[in-house]
C-alpha cells in the first residue's frame, strides 16, 4: 500500500502491509482475487489518508489533499488512522545527553531530517560546559532532491509516505540524495560526535533519511523527537546567548537551531554562573573583585522553565557612567583569569545608591538581565563583551573615604500657616532620614538644628529664654534627630521683611566644637528659612535686630571655623507694589547673596536628594574610576 515495499520480508517494514502469505493448494479464486484487491484498495485508501491528515495544516489543504487519496476522500464516519509507531528512542533529556556533553567533546552534531529540510547544527561545549554554536547548515527538500518540487503541500504529503495518484518517490533516488548531503555536510574529522534527532513518528520519508543518517555518520546518540522542541524562536530569547548570532538565516534553518538549542537548555550547569562586582575594604579601602553566585553549579532547567533571581547592588562614588555587569562562568583568579565572561550587561547606577538586579536563567550560558527595565529611552543596553582581565587592571587601588560629616539647620519656625513651616521641619526630617539610611550610627554623619521665631513677637531685650530661640539640638546621629524636633511648634509670621535669623547665626557660631582645626570633618550649615536675618541697625524700612546682633559677624566666624554654608530659601515673591518694598527686597537680595554664595535650594525645586548629593563630602579613590558595581555600600 506505499508502492515501495521492502520485499526482503514477508511483512513490509514500511507500511506493514503482509507481503507474502501461507501456502495453499489449488489455483486462487476470482474472488480470492477480488477480496484482495479490496483489502489492498482498503489498505492504499487508509494509508494515503493517515499521510494526508498528518500534512495538511489546514481545511483548506485537507480538501485538496483529500482529492489525492486512493479511493477518494474520507466518509463522513471514516476515522484516520494512527501513525505506525517508531522505534524506541532516548528521550532528547536526561543521562545520556549529560554524559555526551560532560565529556567536553570539541564538537557535537545534530542531525535532523525535518519536514522543512535535513539541518545539521554544529555545536562546541567550552571548558565550563557551556554549548556554543559553531555552524549550522540547511538545506531544503527541493535542493536535496528536484523531484520534490510540487509544492509544499504535496512535498509534505509525500513526505508522510502518501502516494495518492501521483507516481511514488523513487527510493533509490531519495536515498542517493539523502547520502550525498550527508557525505558533504558532515565534519570531516575523525570519529565525529554525532546526535541524531529521530523524527516525529507517521513522516516516513523523514524516518527514512534518519536510518541513512545513522549510517553514515557515528552516532553516539539518538534522541526522541518531542512536541515542545518545535517551534518558532521565542520571542524571550535571551538576547546574551551565545545562540544570538544564529538567529538570521532562513526559517527553516532558524527552526532546527531553535530545536537543538531548547534541547540544550536542559543541560545541568557545569560551572557556578557568577556576577562579577567590586568589594572596598572596610578599614584600608582597597579594592577587590567580588564574585557573586547567581546560579550554582548542577542547577537545571525543565523544558521551556527558567529560574530568577534578585541581588542588590551598590553605586560607587560618582554615578557618572554606566556599570559593567559581567557574568562569568565560575570566579575569575586575581589577574581576571579562569573565568571565562558569558555576558557583560550594563546599568546606570546613583553614586553610592543601592539597585535591585533580577537576572533570569534560560539555559547554561544563558544569563539575562531583566529589571531593573528603564535605561535612557525605557529598556536596557545590548549586552557587551569585555576582556575580563583588561577589566580587572581598571580597579582602582583603593577608596580614599570622604571626611566625617556635621551638618547644622537653622530652621525658621514663623510662618505665614502652620502649613508653611511644618513643610520646612518635614523637610529637614527627610534629609536626616536620607543621612540615617547610609550611616544610622553616626559614625560618619552627625546632624544637630537651632529653631528661630519672629521677632515681632518678641520685641523685649528681656524676653524669655527660649522664646526668640528654641534650644540647641546638638550633633548627634541622623536617625536620631526627627524626635528631637518633635516639640519644636510653629509660630505665626506678623510681618514678611526680616526674621531672627541672625540670633540662630550667633547660637550655631557659638555651639561647641567637637573637634576644633579637624581637617578629617566637613562642616555645613544649611539655613532653611524665607526671611533674611534682621540688620543690626535699621536700613530704611528694614527693621534692625533689637539685640543689635550683626549677622556678618556670625557668618565670618562661621567660615572661619570652616563651615561651608548654604541656603534653602523661598523664591522671591515677585516685583515690589511700591519704593519702601523694593528697598526691602533688594536688601534681602543682597543678603541671601552673602548667605547662599556657596548654594542655593529652593523648595519645590530641589529635594532632598538634590540637597544630600550637595552637601556630601566627596569619595577619593586611587587610581581609575571603578567600572565595576560595588557588592555592599562604600559606607
Amino acid at each position: 500500500m506505499c508502492a515501495t515495499p521492502e520485499y526482503r520480508c514477508d511483512v513490509c517494514a514500511v507500511c506493514g502491509w503482509r507481503l507474502h502469505g501461507d501456502l495453499v493448494l489449488g489455483a486462487l479464486t476470482a474472488q480470492d482475487l477480488a477480496d484482495a484487491e479490496a483489502a489492498l484498495s482498503a489498505a492504499e485508501h487508509a494509508w494515503d489518508l493517515r499521510a494526508a491528515a498528518l500534512a495538511a495544516r489546514d481545511p483548506d489543504e485537507r480538501r485538496r489533499l483529500d482529492d489525492l487519496v486512493r479511493g477518494g476522500p474520507p466518509k463522513p464516519d471514516e476515522t484516520v488512522p494512527d501513525a505506525p509507531e517508531s522505534a524506541p528512542a532516548t528521550s532528547g533529556r536526561g543521562p545520556a545527553l549529560d554524559e555526551l556533553c560532560q565529556g567536553r567533546p570539541e564538537e557535537l552534531s545534530f542531525v535532523e531530517a525535518g519536514v522543512d529540510g535535513l539541518h545539521l547544527t554544529r555545536v562546541g561545549v567550552t571548558d565550563a560546559g557551556i554549548p556554543v554554536p559553531y555552524d549550522a547548515g540547511s538545506a531544503t527538500w527541493h535542493a536535496v532532491l528536484p523531484a520534490f518540487d510540487t509544492g509544499e503541500t504535496l512535498r509534505r504529503f509525500r513526505l508522510a509516505g502518501g502516494r495518492g495518484t501521483l507516481p511514488p518517490v523513487d527510493r533509490a533516488e531519495f536515498d542517493a540524495a539523502v547520502e550525498g548531503w550527508l557525505t558533504a555536510s558532515l565534519p570531516a574529522v575523525p570519529e565525529p560526535v554525532v546526535v541524531l534527532l529521530r523524527p516525529p513518528p507517521g513522516w516516513e520519508l523523514l524516518r527514512r533519511a534518519a536510518v541513512l543518517a545513522a549510517r553514515a555518520g557515528a552516532v553516539r546518540l539518538e534522541l526522541a523527537w518531542e512536541s515542545e522542541a518545535l517551534g518558532e524562536l521565542p520571542e524571550d530569547a535571551c538576547p546574551t546567548s551565545p545562540w544570538r548570532g544564529g538567529t538570521e538565516g532562513p526559517p527553516q534553518r532558524l527552526a532546527a537551531l531553535v530545536r537543538v538549542r531548547r534541547l540544550l537548555r536542559t543541560l545541568p550547569l557545569l560551572a557556578d554562573h557568577t556576577l562579577l562586582l567590586a568589594r572596598a575594604d572596610r578599614d584600608t579601602g582597597a579594592v577587590r573583585p567580588h564574585s557573586h553566585v547567581l546560579f550554582p553549579a548542577g542547577s537545571r532547567l525543565g523544558p521551556g522553565e527558567t529560574l530568577t533571581t534578585e541581588v542588590t547592588v551598590h553605586g560607587g562614588a560618582f554615578g557618572h557612567a554606566p556599570l559593567h555587569l559581567p557574568v562569568l562562568a565560575g570566579a575569575p583568579a586575581a589577574d581576571g583569569s579562569g573565568a571565562p565572561a558569558m555576558t557583560v550587561h550594563q546599568v546606570t547606577i546613583g553614586a553610592q545608591e543601592p539597585a535591585r538586579l533580577t537576572f533570569v536563567l534560560r539555559g547554561p550560558g544563558e544569563v539575562d538581565l531583566v529589571a531593573p527595565t528603564a535605561h535612557k529611552g525605557g529598556r536596557l543596553p545590548e549586552p557587551t563583551v569585555l576582556d575580563i582581565p583588561r577589566l580587572l587592571s581598571r580597579l582602582p587601588r583603593r577608596m580614599v573615604r570622604p571626611p566625617r560629616l556635621e551638618l547644622l539647620f537653622t530652621v525658621e519656625l514663623s510662618g505665614a500657616d502652620v502649613a508653611e513651616t511644618e513643610e520646612r521641619l518635614a523637610f529637614v526630617g527627610d534629609v536626616a532620614a536620607l543621612l540615617a539610611h547610609r550611616d544610622h550610627d553616626g559614625t560618619a554623619v552627625r546632624v544637630g538644628a537651632v529653631g528661630h521665631y519672629d521677632h515681632a513677637d518678641y520685641e523685649s531685650t528681656w524676653a524669655k529664654e527660649g522664646t526668640l530661640l528654641r534650644a540647641p539640638v546638638l550633633a548627634r546621629p541622623p536617625a536620631e534627630l526627627p524626635a528631637a524636633l518633635v516639640g519644636w511648634a510653629p509660630a505665626p509670621r506678623r510681618q514678611d521683611t526680616v526674621s531672627s535669623l541672625e540670633d540662630a547665626l550667633h547660637q550655631v557660631a557659638s555651639l561647641p566644637v567637637r573637634h576644633p582645626g579637624d581637617t578629617e570633618v566637613c562642616r555645613v550649615l544649611l539655613i532653611v528659612g524665607r526671611r533674611p536675618p534682621a540688620p543690626s541697625r535699621q536700613h530704611g524700612v528694614v527693621p534692625a535686630c533689637p539685640r543689635a546682633t550683626d549677622w556678618r559677624t556670625a557668618l565670618a566666624r562661621l567660615r572661619a571655623d570652616g563651615f561651608r554654608v548654604l541656603a534653602r530659601v523661598d523664591a522671591p515673591a515677585g516685583s515690589a507694589p511700591d519704593a519702601s518694598s523694593a528697598r526691602a527686597e533688594r536688601y534681602a537680595a543682597e543678603a541671601w547673596q552673602h548667605l547662599g554664595a556657596e548654594g542655593v535650594f529652593r523648595p519645590g525645586t530641589d529635594s532632598a536628594h538634590d540637597v544630600v548629593r550637595a552637601i556630601d563630602p566627596p569619595w577619593r579613590h586611587e587610581g581609575p574610576e571603578c567600572p565595576l558595581a560595588f557588592a555592599a555600600p562604600l559606607m
